[in-house]
């Protein structure tokens, strides 16, 4: 079996990224035009988030039973019919659907495409490649967050679904052209009670709760970000194409990170690196509420902190992902999609009660609800150097 192309699987990987970053910088466009609240503007991003996590719930076992490409293939085949038909929409209910439909071919993507990398590379090497592949794809969704804040700008936030359906039908061939099923040996059983059985035995697997929790947290914050970050840019003076471009430095921290993680998690290992990422992630995260409370408040130190949490972030979430899939030694698939639903549920959660309790409006609120995320992420990676110690 040759090895998949990794250009390929971080283009699959990050199209559901490509998802939130694409519509984020629209945000306050969106709620404008369509006359919509906070709470059900933020919808449009934590719908998209709640069901790219439960759909990783029943990706990740289905791909265990069908083999890993049919799945990406129909996934991103949905994904591009739904971004078509949100092009279309003029109501915020309509649009909040549509992007259930959305978010479930997102998932088969999101949580197959990680799998493929489990399946062709040992742990080591799938930690390695896990990291160059997030290195690769935070390069799409930091060219989305720009063009992404540009459309809306001065094509209106419709286009920004055009895009991510031209994006969807060019993956879509792609996979069906170059992709090569990785799976050695399929599952037989994808009944309702033996998914059930599967997931509450991972969630006795210790290391893989930890691990999850760990990556969860960090994601969470990046997700969380995306929702409450624009009406923040907006009050300091920023257009939606500035925010587009200014918030994609964020993704560039975090490539930063995910270079040095490739080069040292070998040598270091996965938990003591997690650790170091969480840790920095707390202090970058107190220096903006710091900031904030003095009345320090501009784009400049805005953005370059942001950089900084990226970049701590690449030393955390390739690593929390392998580390919670090669927990699992049977139905990998299954651990997949429930990490990766973990990860995204996180975000899509913490989202909407930083918005619901006043984020969107007063910035410390939000910055109080990542602080809390990357506090319980350090005591997680603590606990998984201490279990790595015993």
């Amino acid at each position: 079996m040759n090895k998949p192309n990794i250009l390929l699987i971080s283009v699959l990987i990050a199209m559901p990224i490509m998802g939130m970053t694409m519509i984020s910088p629209s945000l306050p466009l969106i709620k404008g035009d369509l006359n919509s609240s906070f709470s059900d503007t933020q919808m449009v991003l934590s719908i998209y988030f709640l069901f790219l996590a439960l759909g990783q719930l029943f990706a990740g076992p289905l791909s265990d039973r069908f083999g890993r490409k049919p799945l990406v293939i129909y996934g991103s085949l949905i994904f591009s019919i739904s971004s078509l038909a949100c092009s279309f929409s003029n109501d915020i209910t309509i649009l909040i659907f549509l992007r259930t439909i959305q978010g479930i071919g997102a998932a088969a993507c999101f949580a197959v495409g990680r799998n493929i990398i489990s399946d062709s590379f040992n742990r080591s090497e799938a930690a390695s490649k896990m990291s160059t592949v997030t290195a690769y794809m935070v390069v799409l969704p930091i060219l989305c967050f720009i063009f992404g804040g540009t459309f809306a700008e001065y094509f209106g936030w419709h286009s920004n679904f055009i895009a991510l359906f031209l994006i969807g039908v060019i993956i879509f061939l792609l996979l069906r052209i170059n992709l090569e099923e990785t799976l050695k040996v399929t599952s037989t059983d994808i009944s309702i009670l033996k998914i059930i059985r599967n997931y509450k035995s991972i969630f006795e697997n210790k290391w893989f709760v930890i691990f999850s929790i760990i990556g969860g947290m960090q994601t969470g914050m990046y997700y969380s970000m995306n929702g409450f970050m624009p009406y923040e840019y907006l009050r300091l003076g920023a257009s939606a194409s500035e925010f587009g471009l200014w918030f994609s430095l964020t993704s560039v921290g975090y490539i930063f990170g995910n270079l040095i993680n490739s080069k040292y998690t070998i040598k270091i290992g996965l938990e003591k690196m997690c650790l170091y990422g969480t840790i920095l992630s707390l202090v970058f995260i107190l220096s903006l509420i710091i900031l904030n409370l003095i009345g320090i408040n501009s784009l400049f130190f805005l953005t370059f902190i942001c950089v900084l949490i990226g970049f701590s972030h690449g030393f955390v979430v390739a690593n929390a992902m392998i580390g919670a899939i090669n927990s699992v030694d049977k139905n990998q698939g299954a651990s997949s999609g429930l990490m990766g639903a973990l990860q995204v549920g996180f975000g899509g959660l913490a989202g909407f009660l930083i918005i619901y309790f006043g984020g969107a409006n007063t910035f410390i609120i939000s910055l109080i609800g990542i602080l809390i995320m990357s506090t319980i992420s350090i005591f997680s990676s603590i606990i998984a150097n201490k279990m790595k110690s015993v």
